[in-house]
């Protein structure tokens, strides 16, 4: 039998080595490639998915676009300038010197509704009302909320009941204007129980109402992490 030849080993030594190193650098460059294929899939991913909600972003910012420029128009056209008379039947007008019932709606409003919790305010409104009414001896009593209920802003605020006792002495002609006052108030006015004595021209009247407080709303501005 012939013996192999050392020079012959060598070479299939060299080329098992070469075959192997190869082999190990291919297998490095499938590993490396489908690594890389891999990052750019899931990257190519991330950006669909970002792009797909800046374009949800955008859409729902130009719908509040729209609906804000129509709430506008129809502030300035239907609710501010719509009628020379406002909403208490007073002259509509931004003078800084007209006094209740004149002024503009805006203002109305945000008296009568005011954006924080004010019992004093409350009480010194109503007393107005008895006082332009000619009722004597006016009597308002109720509950002093704002260290125990919720009157701070929220992003989705509940109203908050005010009980109050409303009492005086007046003709028949002024107690009817004070209830007919209290239910065109522009802040809801809801009269629960009413008592009434005395004649026509000199009666005590004593009513029971609730109205209401609802503390401002807060608008809660996040961001949204796109996985």
């Amino acid at each position: 039998m012939a013996k192999i030849k050392p020079t012959t080993r060598i070479r299939v030594s060299q080329i098992q080595s070469n075959i192997f190193v190869i082999t190990a650098v291919a297998t490095a460059i499938c590993v490396f490639s489908l690594v890389s294929a891999k990052a750019l899939y899931n990257q190519a991913s991330y950006q669909r998915k970002v792009l797909h909600e800046r374009r949800v972003a955008l859409s729902t910012l130009n719908t509040d676009k729209t609906s804000a420029s129509t709430l506008i128009t129809q502030y300035q056209q239907v609710f501010e300038n719509s009628d020379p008379l406002n909403v208490i039947g007073g002259k509509n007008t931004t003078s800084s010197s007209a006094v209740p019932p004149d002024g503009d709606n805006a203002r109305i409003v945000l008296d009568s509704l005011p954006t924080s919790y004010d019992f004093p305010a409350l009480i010194s409104s109503v007393t107005a009302i008895l006082s332009n009414n000619g009722i004597s001896s006016p009597a308002i009593n109720g509950t002093d909320q704002s260290a125990t209920g919720n009157v701070t802003s929220a992003v989705n605020p509940t109203p908050v009941a005010i009980q109050l006792s409303i009492g005086g002495n007046g003709g028949y002609s002024n107690v009817e204007r004070v209830i007919e006052d209290l239910e065109r108030s522009t802040r809801p006015f809801d009269i629960t129980n009413i008592q009434l004595s005395g004649s026509a021209g000199s009666m005590t009247f004593n009513l029971k109402a609730t109205t209401y407080y609802q503390p401002a709303r807060s608008f809660n501005l996040s961001t949204k992490a796109v996985n």
